[in-house]
């Protein structure tokens, strides 16, 4: 019979390229790491990697092997905190709008216990990419991805608005210095989507890994830029920032990001449950 172990040094060999590193990775000696693999290849009566060298690579065979190894040991993970908290605790990725300002509101007017083990913040491709790894239970995300393997659902809308200082105008968008989020946000995807096509070629003047940091330099006065409205709220409630072009505001919507072959967990329902879709309203600005 297969054990857990056994795919555990398989998984660690994928990410490492090796048994001597794939050891170390789960603590164990070298020679453990090796047995677990030659077993779990004698079992299969199939070689899972190609020896090139010293490197171990992926074949067919365990391509094949990789995705239902992950659901294993994520589906292991997951039984031993069964009867703890409810159903276990979660890991969640999230967009940094999401998690730097719509979620910590959101989970911060309930008084039950979080359902939450960490909340990672990253741009949405390095959250579809952990989803895919298994390393996240859910992801929320302010882009869009398209990987077969992972389920978008609507969850929340959010608006997003061109900000500047007051008196930053006096040419067409298109010309004034922009201030861009890294290629890969959600956040980057819904301005290139939704304005590029009617400004023309925007050049950014500058590009920064995250709407805090781009929300600070337009405050200094560096440039223009197109931010969530629970980013700059307090900004233009005090007249630090002004909307240019109010009619080129962009509505856009925030998904939930599930694993397709990871079914939902007694953890996902109660984080639903405090972090519900939205319903009667479009956003929500608490």
């Amino acid at each position: 019979m297969l054990s857990l172990r056994q795919l555990e040094v398989f998984l660690a060999v994928i990410e490492t390229g090796s048994t001597t590193a794939a050891a170390h990775a789960v603590a164990l000696s070298q020679s453990a790491a090796s047995n677990a693999l030659t077993e779990l290849e004698n079992r299969l009566g199939e070689k899972l990697f190609d020896r090139v060298g010293k490197r171990l690579l992926l074949n067919a065979s365990g391509r094949a092997l990789q995705s239902r190894a992950r659901i294993l040991l994520a589906q292991a993970r997951e039984a031993e905190t069964l009867f703890q908290q409810g159903g276990g605790r979660l890991k969640v990725g999230a967009s940094t709008t999401i998690g730097n300002y719509l979620l910590p509101r959101l989970l911060g007017k309930s008084a039950a216990e979080l359902p939450c083990e960490r909340i990672e913040i990253a741009n949405t491709d390095d959250i579809a990419e952990r989803m895919l790894r298994f390393e996240l239970d859910l992801g929320l995300i302010e882009g869009r991805t398209l990987h077969p393997d992972l389920v978008m659902t609507p969850w929340r809308q959010d608006e997003m608005v061109i900000v500047a200082v007051p008196g930053f105008s006096g040419r067409t968008l298109a010309q004034l210095p922009w201030i861009m989020r890294e290629v890969g946000s959600g956040t980057r995807s819904v301005v290139e989507r939704e304005l590029l096509d009617t400004l023309g070629n925007i050049q950014p003047v500058l590009e920064l890994g995250s709407s805090e940091a781009i929300h600070n330099a337009v405050r200094a006065g560096i440039g223009v830029s197109c931010l969530s409205r629970h980013v700059v709220e307090q900004s233009l409630q005090t007249g630090e920032l002004q909307v240019l072009a109010p009619d080129h505001a962009i509505r856009r919507q925030l998904y939930l990001l599930r694993h397709r072959q990871r079914p939902d967990t007694a953890a996902v329902a109660r984080f639903l449950a405090l972090c519900p879709p939205d319903q009667a309203e479009a956003l929500d600005r608490a």
